[in-house]
Parts: structure tokens; sequence; C-alpha cells
């Protein structure tokens, strides 16, 4: 199977992650892939100065979770690419509106199948809008004019979490779990002691997105139910100023850390904590399961594909009452409690779920069904 995957960077970021780690899995499985990296193909051209002033004038007049112009040609030009590679299936990843011409899609001969980061371009163009837009903003009347009049539909769309593909609509979405990079030599935790070490992780630890804000009151919950003391080691570049303040404890925090050392980072704490409102599926998550540490996440959210009583904990983070925070400081001491058994639960699920050659494996299939079903 010869697949060619398009994303808009193999780079920086979640969705970059997102992308490398589906390469790898349909690798695993056995297809041969190509990538197109729109990032790196702009590199020396002077096409990347006109996605540079599509970029500032999206941030300029809208926010920087919008993405709807296109005011020179698309980056990719799907029926060149698809001529010159001749692939089985495309896969497009993480886009936006100058990656391809999505009316492209429908002039190419093979299925077109596009792995969901968030909402976008099906919600519109803000990227986390859960719902399609009851009256269009400039920015979705620049989407539909520009790039995506909501007609360019590809032949599948796939979701890595129920959560989102229930918000696109029954029968919209096919759910994947997203695959993630199986470290060696990792084993379950022993049983714990000393301090409750909790972790949080993120680029950018105030981005309102993520939530951090909302630990407070439950690390504080947590102290005062338990003598055991209770550690915040926090992962991402720190603020200078508007950090919330935690009366208990003093976070401890941790520079911005590179691939190659997520698994010195995963060993500095027993329980990842992911209080995110709007993650589709984080890799911070999955990447914890796969290093043995159970996780407590947002509920309502994509983390409910990911997590289980067995590898972790589903709170209210936001808007949380007392309820709330006593049901957290259960969860942490239940966890602590029987560390190794939930260790062990997160690095099984990991290898049988989320292992690269087992989501490389479902998507082959569903290009299989999807070539049967465009075969003339």
């Amino acid at each position: 199977m010869k697949v060619l995957l398009i994303t808009k960077t193999l780079g920086k970021g979640g969705a970059a992650t997102g992308a490398r780690n589906l390469a790898d899995a349909l690798r695993a499985a056995g297809a041969r892939v190509t990538l197109c990296d729109a990032s790196a193909h702009l590199r020396r051209r002077p096409l990347r100065a006109v996605r540079l002033a599509e970029r500032v004038c999206e941030r300029l007049f809208h926010d920087a979770e919008t993405h709807c112009m296109r005011l020179g040609p698309a980056t990719f030009d799907l029926e060149g690419l698809f001529e010159r590679h001749r692939p089985d299936v495309i896969q497009l990843c993480d886009v936006s509106a100058n990656t391809i011409r999505f009316g492209d899609i429908a002039r190419v001969p093979c299925p077109v199948v596009h792995r969901l980061s968030d909402f976008w371009p099906y919600h519109g163009a803000r990227h986390y809008a859960q719902q399609p837009p009851a009256a269009p903003s400039g920015a979705d009347r620049l989407l539909r004019l520009l790039a995506f009049d909501g007609t360019c539909l590809p032949d599948c769309r796939v979701a890595p979490s129920r959560w989102l593909a229930e918000r696109l609509g029954p029968g919209q979405a096919e759910v994947i779990h997203n695959a993630v990079a199986i470290p060696e030599g990792v084993g379950p935790r022993p049983p714990h002691r000393g301090p409750i070490r909790l972790g949080f992780v993120s680029g950018q630890v105030m981005d309102p997105r993520k939530g951090f804000d909302s630990l407070p009151p439950f690390l504080g919950a947590l102290a005062a139910q338990d003598r055991t003391p209770v550690e915040l080691h926090v992962f991402g570049s720190r603020p200078r100023d508007g950090l919330p303040e935690f009366p208990v404890m003093k976070p401890v925090w941790h520079p911005p850390f590179s691939r190659g050392e997520i698994g010195a980072v995963h060993a500095q704490m027993d329980i990842l904590l992911c209080p995110s409102r709007l993650d589709n599926s984080p890799n911070v998550v999955t990447e914890a399961l796969a290093h043995g540490v159970p996780v407590i996440g947002q509920r309502g959210t994509g983390m409910d594909s990911y997590i289980t009583d067995e590898t972790g904990a589903l709170v209210e983070f936001h808007d949380a009452s007392a309820t709330d925070h006593a049901h957290f400081t259960r969860e942490v001491l239940r966890l602590v409690g029987d560390h190794a058994r939930y260790s062990r639960n997160a690095l099984d699920y990991a290898r049988t779920m989320l292992h690269p050659a087992v989501i490389g494996r479902r998507y082959l299939a569903l290009y299989d069904h999807l070539k049967s079903r465009k075969s003339p």
C-alpha cells in the first residue's frame, strides 16, 4: 500500500507529533509512506512570504486559532502530487486553508482520508468550534470563499476520539485512536513510596485551553486530606507573570524538553494531570500511558477515549465544587495506593491498543475498504 501523507508541518506541536506517529504506524503495518511537509516544502521559496502574510492577517484580524485565508496558490497541488507519486491513498493530517485546494479532492482518482486534529474546517474557520456557526463570522465567510465551501469533502474523516466524532455528527467520521511510540525497557512502577509527584506538561503552560489555573484548589484539597507530601512538577515555558497562586506548595518548574527526553520527564511524576478543556486526544496522555504513568484528565473531552478507571481517572476540573475536589483527592489516593497495578495497566493498554502496528493495521483496513468502494 502506497500512502501519500500531507501535513502542514512535521516539526513542533501536537498536530505534528500526531502526523509523525501516524506515519510511523503506517510503516509499522507495512505501508510505503511518502511525506509531504508543507513547512519544509516552502523553505527558500517565494510562496513562503505569501504564507507568512496570510498568517499575519489571520492573527491581526482574527486570532491564533483561526485559519481562513489563501491569497496565492496552495502550497501543494493535489493532482500534481498524485501524478508524481501514484499513491493508493492520500492521507491528510493537519492542513490549513492554504496547504491544499480542497476542490482538488474530487479530481484525484484515489481515496482521500483526513485525520482530524480538531474541528477545522468542517465547523468553520476556528479550530475548536464544537458546533458549526449559527451566524457565520467574517472568518467563516472568507474560508468558504477562498478555501472550503463545505462541499469538497474527503472520502473519509478519521477522529482520534469519540468526543470529536460525536460532535461532527452520526456517521461523519471513523474513530481510530492515535498511535504512540512504545519505549523500550520501560516496566511498571514499583509500589509508591515518598511524596506524591503530580506532573503537568504543556508547551505554553498558561494557554487558557490547558487548564493550569484550575489546579490550586484541587491540590489544596489533597494536601488538607492527606499528610503525604505532594509535589507538582510543571514542564513547559514558565511565564513571567499571570501564574495562579498555590498556597500549599511551590510548583517545581522544568524547562521545555525534546522528544529524546520524554522518558526522563515521566520518571519524575507518579500521575499526569491533564485538565485541558478542549483537547481531542492529547499526545501527553498517550505518552504518559506508554511510560507507565496513570493519568487524571478532564472528563467530557477526547480523553474519555483513552482513560479508564484501570489507567487513571476522569474528573471535573472546571467550574468545580467541593465535591469535585474531594473526588480528585480520592482518585489520587486510589492511584498511588496501588501504583504498581495502575502503572502496569497503563503500559498494557498502550502496548495492546495504541501500538503503532495496531493502529497502522486499522488504517490499512480502512484504506482497503475505501479503495474497493471507489473502484469503478
